[in-house]
């Protein structure tokens, strides 16, 4: 019996998609730390199903959207309901439209993406992915529920909500997570060491580094737009640069 190569990719955005409805039903009954690291879970399982089915040759239209809808759970749902349910059910009316940032304008951002999805994909992300927006609110509710027991700096909280819903539709470059492979350039190999060192600091110190590490990604977009601004460079002129550096290693 022939076994399809992508169910297993299939079961991955299954695990995604659950991991997003659990932490939806988590926040309702006030299990925040929980509900957060569901969020955080359904990231894990959405970069293992995307590299599962590159590996195996399983990428399919079907599996694209498949784990587009996924997403909107475990990354628009799932972020909008902890945020409500934390602490914006107080405000009533108001709080209900603040909670629903992230799920419509993470609905955008795959949208747009899978409009794009015949295109050639580019080797950088263009916006905030919808799986680091959504983990960067998880990660500020873990940092306070540690901390204080509640949520604290509702002011702060809110920025962070539009801020990183403003950025997930925007055209500013952010990183994709390198490959495992040492036969880039320099640049390459400076990529796997901070990807290393960063999943050693999580899983030693946990919620309290996870905050930082979430929302340096947030702002690393922003930062290497203001850098190329200061220093007169362009997008096109660093890829140029980068391209050159791994063709001479």
């Amino acid at each position: 019996m022939r076994v399809n190569p992508g169910i297993v990719p299939g079961f991955f955005t299954m695990a995604n998609m659950f991991c997003g409805f659990f932490s939806a039903l988590m926040a309702a009954q006030d299990r925040f730390l929980v509900a957060s690291w569901l969020i955080v879970a359904a990231a894990i399982w959405d970069t293992l199903d995307g590299k599962l089915a590159r590996f195996t040759g399983a990428s399919s239209s079907f599996g694209e959207q498949y784990d587009s809808m996924a997403d909107v759970v475990s990354f628009g749902l799932a972020p909008s309901m902890l945020a409500y349910f934390v602490f914006f059910e107080q405000w009533g009316t108001t709080g209900v439209f603040l909670s629903f940032i992230p799920l419509v304008f993470g609905s955008i951002r795959l949208a747009r993406f899978n409009v794009r999805l015949g295109d050639a994909a580019p080797p950088y992300f263009e916006g905030l992915p919808i799986p680091a927006a959504a983990s960067s609110i998880a990660a500020f509710v873990m940092f306070n529920l540690e901390f204080w027991d509640h949520l604290r700096f509702s002011k702060i909280f809110l920025g962070v909500i539009i801020l990183v819903s403003l950025l997930m539709i925007s055209a500013v470059r952010y990183e994709k997570m390198p490959r495992f492979s040492m036969r880039g350039g320099r640049a390459h190999r400076l990529k796997i060491l901070t990807v290393v060192v960063c999943t050693v600091l999580l899983f030693t110190l946990q919620e309290i580094v996870f905050i930082f590490l979430a929302l340096g990604y947030v702002v690393s977009g922003p930062a290497r737009v203001g850098w190329l601004l200061m220093t007169n460079r362009s997008d096109d002129a660093e890829d140029d640069d980068i391209e050159y550096e791994e063709n001479n290693e």
